[in-house]
């Protein structure tokens, strides 16, 4: 294993541990950029899906009525309420920005827990009236996803749907989107038809954003296709596309960014950087005057992992620059490192790598495998849990009504409300998804699990926005199990779970222990005191890696394999309590990226094992000195 520690101001710091037994090819992506389907979304009629055409409401969504109050009163009305907004197909005009509040209509604090749905991402148009934003100096949004001002805005997604800045709108910007621990940005288009536009989406207009996910998107025009910032606290982002930027493809001033599947075609810098950035398969196609540029400009001591990256019709495939000057500095020979000339990176990092144990440098190439597809069945053969007894207040016990649900012969089951269990419910038969829209389950943890999933007729489980499932759930079966935006969900395995295969997306858990199991995971947040993540055996693959307070973050031993694409330590609590890494026996490779605010970061960084010999990395040793003091042991 090989690692590298930086220090900077802030106590920051960037990991880069590798591995040298796996020695797998170099895998082509298994797709470049977003991929949409003409399918509708459609959800059971129930009160917690609030559709804005409806009363009281009656957005006409018909392209030329003004829907911006209709829609607006309909944000006000579900701030925080863990009900779904859903958007109809039609074209929706508005004139002004549209804003998530704090508060709901209600006056209550909102903390997040806001999404919206639409029907169709190619037919479910937010238009903005041309003209509306004409000057670049003022700029504004079509929507504007709110905040608390501090990391407490959890939960929000904002899915299928195109916003689209119509003409003469130079000032305006598609979606400024904001969300912590949890949330995600899915299956969305932002559009400038007439190139027009500051940024399609913007991730960097306020501090402290993320952890989030951006997933299955595309921009066309604006001058910045997606825009990031500031330090904290992650974002990642897979399948992108972006066309027809003026200015930059990706700008990111500072954030830490995790990135898989970009397809971009533009004559103008596909990225720039001064974060953390890492990259992999993607391809990057240079228009006419694109030869001018690099693709990819890392500057300022900025951090940089690329690998298995196509570049065509750029002057370079990366330009590494320390100087902030980039733009002179991407003019000046010799001022890249060995390389990055490309047109194709196999793989290149922008700082050297270190390890307790000499090894061979290179990142571990673990297969990378998509969610599996779990067909969507017709909503009205859905099992509601309501319509079997289930309490979506909460108030009472509702663990028998769901059991029933699950045992209704459907294989949807659909849980729209927020749900008190007592007891644990069985997970089997013919269901195949668990689908809420935000809820809560066992908000009290009354009872561990909340649910157990075991054998069933399909060989995919699927579990389905929850903003908490506080009693955990069980896996006793060796089906391929998917969390996709599940949070606060603590997950236990017996003996017959050994070695199934999980998929994360977007998922929030407090501990985690892996027996010989694969797991791909897609923005993962760990938030504990103590061992985050445990892998005994298990091939460990993480787009984004997020975690909060001290222990270690990643213990990987009897042969695992792990390997993290990027992420963040936000390390609030006794950095000092054990070593961030533990490798016994095993191969890891991360790109990783600490900060500290009070003083107190991770002091030893590596402890590795390796054939009855362990040594240890501290903070500022090897490759990272003269950055700070420290030593190998």
């Amino acid at each position: 294993m090989r690692s590298i520690i930086l220090c900077g101001r802030y106590c920051l710091f960037w990991l880069l541990l590798l591995a040298p037994t796996q020695t797998t090819a170099l895998a082509a992506a298994s797709k470049w950029g977003a991929s949409f389907e003409n399918t509708d979304i459609v959800y059971p009629p129930c009160s917690a899906v609030v559709d804005v055409t409806q009363a009281p409401y009656f957005a006409k969504g018909d392209g030329t009525s003004d829907d911006t109050l209709a829609i607006q009163r309909a944000l006000s009305d579900v701030m925080g309420q863990h009900k779904l907004l859903y958007f109809p197909n039609g074209i929706y005009l508005v004139s002004k920005t549209l804003n998530w509040s704090k508060r709901n209509s209600d006056g209550k604090d909102a903390w997040g827990k806001n999404f919206l749905q639409g029907q169709n991402v190619q037919k479910t148009i937010i238009r903005l009236k041309d003209g509306t934003f004409a000057d670049p100096k003022l700029p504004a949004s079509i929507m504007w996803c709110g905040g608390f001002g501090s990391a407490d805005w959890f939960h929000n997604y904002v899915q299928d749907l195109t916003f689209d800045i119509g003409k003469d709108n130079p000032g305006a910007i598609g979606l400024q989107f904001y969300s912590n621990n949890s949330g995600a940005v899915r299956n969305c288009r932002f559009i400038s038809g007439d190139g027009s536009g500051l940024i399609g989406l913007d991730l960097g207009h306020r501090d402290m954003n993320g952890p989030l996910l951006v997933r299955n998107c595309e921009v066309i025009g604006f001058r910045k296709g997606v825009y990031t910032a500031l330090a904290v606290n992650s974002q990642t982002f897979e399948h992108i596309t972006l066309r027809g930027q003026t200015e930059f493809g990706f700008d990111n001033e500072g954030q830490t960014i995790s990135l898989r599947g970009l397809h971009s075609e533009n004559a103008v810098p596909t990225i720039r950087s001064y974060g953390v950035f890492s990259m992999i398969d993607s391809q990057l196609v240079g228009l006419p005057k694109a030869d001018q540029w690099p693709a990819i400009i890392n500057y300022n001591g900025g951090r940089l992992f690329v690998r298995n990256v196509e570049t065509t019709g750029y002057s370079r495939a990366l330009a590494d620059v320390i100087t902030p000057d980039w733009y002179t500095a991407v003019r000046m020979s010799g001022t890249d490192k060995p390389g990055s000339e490309g047109p194709v990176i196999a793989e290149y990092c922008s700082h050297e790598t270190t390890s307790p144990f000499s090894s061979k440098s290179g990142s571990l190439r673990l297969p990378i495998k998509e969610p599996p597809n779990v067909p969507a069945d017709r909503p009205e053969t859905w099992a509601n849990v309501d319509h079997y007894g289930a309490d979506p207040t909460g108030n009472n016990d509702s663990a028998g009504a769901i059991q029933r649900a699950v045992d209704s012969g459907a294989s949807s089951l659909f849980l729209p409300g927020s749900y008190s269990l007592e007891s644990t419910v069985i997970i089997r038969g013919k269901v195949r998804r668990i689908t809420g829209v935000g809820g809560m389950v066992d908000y009290f943890s009354k009872v561990r699990p909340d649910f157990r999933v075991v054998d069933g007729e399909s060989s995919v489980v699927s579990f389905e926005h929850f903003a908490y499932v506080h009693g955990g759930i069980e896996i006793d079966t060796p089906r391929t199990i998917i969390f996709r935006s599940v949070s606060d969900c603590d997950l236990t395995f017996t003996d017959k779970a050994e070695a199934s295969e999980l998929f994360f997306e977007d998922f929030v858990t407090h501990n985690l222990t892996l027996k010989r199991n694969k797991l791909w995971a897609r923005q993962l947040n760990v938030e504990n005191e103590g061992t985050h993540i445990a892998n005994h055996g298990g091939d460990l693959w993480i787009l984004g890696y997020k975690t909060e307070r001290g222990g270690t973050l990643l213990a990987t031993s009897e042969s695992g394999h792990s390997e993290v694409l990027g992420g963040l330590s936000y390390t609030t609590t006794a950095g000092k309590l054990a070593p961030m890494f533990v490798v016994d026996q095993s191969t890891v490779f991360t790109f990783f990226h600490e900060v500290c605010y009070n003083g107190d970061p991770f002091e030893t960084l590596i402890q590795e094992n390796q054939n009855k010999t362990l040594r240890t990395v501290r903070r500022g040793a090897g490759a990272t000195s003269p950055y700070a003091s420290g030593r190998v042991d």
